[in-house]
């Protein structure tokens, strides 16, 4: 009885427009079990109510009411006129507002774990942090359920008019589709989690504007490639390691990776081949024959050192590509960088009479997989590579 008549009395209020009313359509019904109407829930679409607001007349006041829904805690809030309290719900239900999903960066961490599992290799994985630790700089205390298609907008707009720090120029068309894809397929594992606000991925609507570039800048011929090999040998002479590593770059067509990563145990067979254990695909784990303008150089580092220490240290490819240009200016050719002359190396190879087919899988390309495994060795095909492209030069 006593409930029916509290419904009747608030009733009564909403005919008369006395009571403040918000979100869906309600009646005296729709009573919370202290018989008070419920005006909002405290939640936009996609999130978990954290409270109800109730709003109710209070003698000559009006007073606003917070029910936390985990706790039941309740909080009041008294306002002189019906107009004060109408401003203040919206301020209240922010407040109020329990967050959708989780940090970014607990986000981040959690799909770089979820890589692991699904089985992708360290350096594509390394490579994703990379790249996400670029782009997202600065948003790392955002939650998932924040980012709408205009912050996606804003972050994306960032990133491509941000010079990065080492290149000193913005990002190229080819890194923003790479970036821009793998942000994608970041937020549709997100959204599975339902860490997002609906089901629109933030990033789905953003394009790239410009065309992607094939292939990195080269070394003009043969020309242009003795020049650097006679300038990379000079220096190594003199104990200049990055050198080196700059001339296995050329000779050799590896990976930037696959030369900073070498153990000293790797150089095999009295320092004539390197064994490549591990790299981005499964077509780049093979063995290389070192050409033997290399090979002093190699193992010159390599004396006396342990087998589980790296051939050039504790190095990155970032390290490789400042030496690569280094050389490059003190030999007087074009500045390119160390993919650029793994595209030399497979350049001078092709033109010295190697197939594409052998070239692609010597250099541990997954496309030539089956040429390598069915009618050659991966060391005899880098042989012939490496005798040719060796043979060119000198």
């Amino acid at each position: 009885m006593v409930a029916q008549a509290a419904k009747q009395v608030v009733q009564n209020l909403l005919d008369k427009g006395q009571l403040a009313e918000y979100g869906s359509n309600r009646t005296a019904d729709q009573l919370s079990d202290n018989n008070q109407i419920v005006i909002n829930d405290g939640a936009s679409q996609g999130e978990a109510p954290m409270c109800k607001v109730y709003v109710f007349p209070d003698r000559n006041k009006f007073r606003v009411r917070v029910v936390d829904t985990d706790t039941g805690k309740k909080k009041n809030y008294v306002y002189n006129t019906r107009e004060e309290a109408d401003a203040a719900v919206p301020k209240l239900e922010k407040e109020y507002r329990r967050p959708v999903g989780v940090l970014l960066s607990e986000a981040l961490d959690q799909y770089y774990k979820y890589m692991e599992e699904k089985g992708n290799r360290p350096r594509p994985i390394q490579t994703t942090k990379d790249r996400f630790g670029v782009f997202f700089r600065g948003q790392e205390k955002t939650m998932t359920g924040e980012f709408t298609q205009t912050l996606a907008g804003d972050v994306w707009q960032k990133f491509i008019t941000t010079p990065g720090r080492f290149t000193k120029h913005v990002p190229s068309v080819n890194t923003q589709s790479s970036t821009l894809s793998q942000v994608k397929t970041f937020f549709k594992w997100v959204g599975t989690k339902r860490w997002l606000k609906g089901d629109i991925n933030p990033f789905g609507a953003i394009e790239v504007l410009g065309r992607r570039k094939r292939g990195k800048l080269q070394l003009v011929g043969i020309d242009e490639s003795k020049k650097f090999l006679d300038k990379v040998e000079e220096l190594a002479r003199k104990g200049d390691v990055g050198a080196v590593a700059a001339a296995t770059a050329l000779l050799m067509g590896m990976r930037a990776s696959e030369i900073t990563d070498r153990l000293v145990c790797e150089l095999d067979d009295g320092g004539k081949m390197f064994v490549i254990t591990s790299a981005k695909t499964e077509a780049g784990i093979r063995r290389l024959k070192i050409p033997e303008a290399l090979q002093p150089m190699l193992q010159a580092l390599v004396s006396g050192r342990n087998g589980d220490e790296r051939i050039f240290g504790d190095v990155d490819r970032q390290w490789l590509l400042k030496n690569v240009k280094r050389c490059c200016k003190l030999a007087g050719v074009r500045i390119i960088t160390t993919h650029g002359l793994r595209g030399t190396h497979a350049s001078l190879a092709t033109a010295a009479g190697c197939t594409g087919e052998s070239v692609a899988a010597a250099l541990g390309h997954d496309s030539f997989a089956v040429t390598e495994r069915h009618y050659a060795k991966a060391e005899s095909v880098s042989g012939a590579r490496v005798d040719r492209v060796t043979d060119a030069l000198n």
